[in-house]
C-alpha cells in the first residue's frame, strides 16, 4: 500500500510538472502572439534596434536582469533564514521557480509555492509569512516612489482645484505612513489577521513575520529599494531604445506611476497582469506627448526580459523539485520508524 501511494505521488508530481511546462508555454504564446502584435514583426524590430545604436540600451537592460533577480534572491535569502538557512544560489533558484509558477497564476500566487517547494525544512510552510513580508516590502517601495510621481501628473495635467490636490496629497502621505508602520511593526498584521475568520487557518504560517528585528527589516528595505532602482533603470533604457527621448526625470516619473498603478490593480491572470502595465504606461506617457506604440513596445520588452525569459529558465528547476509537503514527510518518517 505504501509503495502504491509513493508511485501515485511520483506520477502526480511528474504530471504536475508537465502541466506547469504546458501552461507556461501556453501563456507565453497567448501573451506574445495575437492579432495586434505579430511576433515576427516585433522581433525583427527588436533585432533592428540591437544592430543599431539603440542596441546598447537593450543590451544594458538584458544585463540588468541578473542584478534585478539577484537582489530579489539576496532578499529572499535574508528572509528565509528564519525558516531555513539557504545559500545565495539556492535562493536564486527558488526565485526563478517562483517566477515560473507565478507567471501562470493570478497575482503571482505561484511565487509562494515555488519558493516553499524549494526549501527542505519540515516547517517550510512557515515561509509563507516570510514571502509575504518580502512582497509587502517591495509594494511599500513601489507605493512610496509612485506616490510622488502620481502627484506630479495630478498636479500638472488634471487641473484639479487646490483643495482637492491638498486632500490627495494628504491621503498619499497617510497611506505611505500606514504602510511604513506596518512594515516596521509586522506584528500588527498578525494581530489583525487573528480577527479575520477566513485568515485564522493561516495564522501559524504568518507568525514568522513578527520575529524580524528592525535591523533585519532595514536590510530587506534597502535591497528592495535597490531592486526598484534596477527595474526602473531597465524600463528607462528600453524607452530610450524604442525612441522615447525625454529627460531622465520625466522618464522616471512616468515609469514610477506605471509601476504604482500596475501594482495596486489586482490581476486575474498573467495576461491581464501583462496588459495592465502596457495600459498604464501608455496613459502616463501619452500625457507627456509620447507615441503610445513605442511605449507599449518598450513595456512588452520589459515584460519579456524580466518575466518571460526567467520563467523559461525557471522551468529547468521546476523539474528538479520534490513535490512533497512537510506533512507527508513527517508521515513517511513515522511509518518507517514504526
Amino acid at each position: 500500500m505504501f509503495v502504491k501511494r509513493k508511485k501515485i505521488r511520483l506520477y502526480g508530481g511528474v504530471l504536475l510538472k508537465i502541466l506547469v511546462y504546458v501552461s507556461t508555454f501556453y501563456f507565453l504564446y497567448q501573451s506574445l502572439f495575437n492579432d495586434e502584435i505579430k511576433p515576427e514583426i516585433w522581433f525583427s524590430e527588436l533585432m533592428h534596434l540591437v544592430r543599431h545604436t539603440a542596441g546598447i540600451y537593450v543590451l544594458a537592460a538584458l544585463i540588468l536582469i541578473f542584478f534585478n533577480w539577484g537582489l530579489e534572491a539576496k532578499k529572499w535569502q535574508k528572509l528565509a533564514v528564519k525558516v531555513e538557512p539557504i545559500s545565495f544560489w539556492q535562493a536564486y533558484r527558488a526565485v526563478l521557480v517562483g517566477i515560473c509558477l507565478g507567471f501562470i497564476t493570478p497575482n503571482r500566487i505561484g511565487d509562494y509555492a515555488g519558493r516553499i517547494m524549494a526549501l527542505q525544512s519540515r516547517q517550510r510552510l512557515d515561509a509563507v509569512g516570510a514571502i509575504f513580508l518580502g512582497r509587502f516590502c517591495q509594494l511599500f517601495i513601489t507605493v512610496a516612489m509612485g506616490s510622488v510621481s502620481l502627484f506630479y501628473f495630478l498636479y500638472n495635467f488634471l487641473n484639479l482645484p487646490g483643495a482637492v490636490l491638498l486632500g490627495l496629497a494628504s491621503s498619499l502621505i497617510i497611506v505611505n505612513a500606514f504602510l511604513f508602520l506596518l512594515f516596521f511593526q509586522p506584528g500588527i498584521m498578525v494581530t489583525a489577521a487573528t480577527a479575520l475568520p477566513f485568515a485564522k487557518t493561516l495564522i501559524r504560517y504568518i507568525t514568522v513575520i513578527s520575529t524580524y528585528s528592525a535591523s533585519e527589516l532595514s536590510v530587506v528595505l534597502q535591497l528592495s529599494l535597490w531592486r526598484y532602482g534596477i527595474f526602473l533603470s531597465q524600463f528607462m533604457l528600453l524607452l530610450y531604445a524604442f525612441g522615447i527621448h525625454l529627460s531622465w526625470w520625466q522618464l522616471a516619473l512616468g515609469v514610477s506611476s506605471t509601476f504604482l498603478l500596475k501594482s495596486v490593480v489586482p490581476s486575474i491572470s498573467a495576461l491581464s497582469d501583462l496588459g495592465m502595465r502596457e495600459l498604464s504606461a501608455m496613459f502616463f506617457f501619452s500625457l507627456l506627448n509620447q507615441n503610445k506604440l513605442l511605449v507599449m513596445s518598450a513595456s512588452l520588452s520589459l515584460w519579456f526580459i524580466n518575466i518571460a525569459l526567467p520563467s523559461l529558465v525557471g522551468l529547468i528547476f521546476v523539474w528538479q523539485l520534490k513535490i512533497k509537503s512537510s506533512r507527508i514527510k513527517q508521515k513517511n518518517k513515522f511509518i518507517s520508524v514504526s
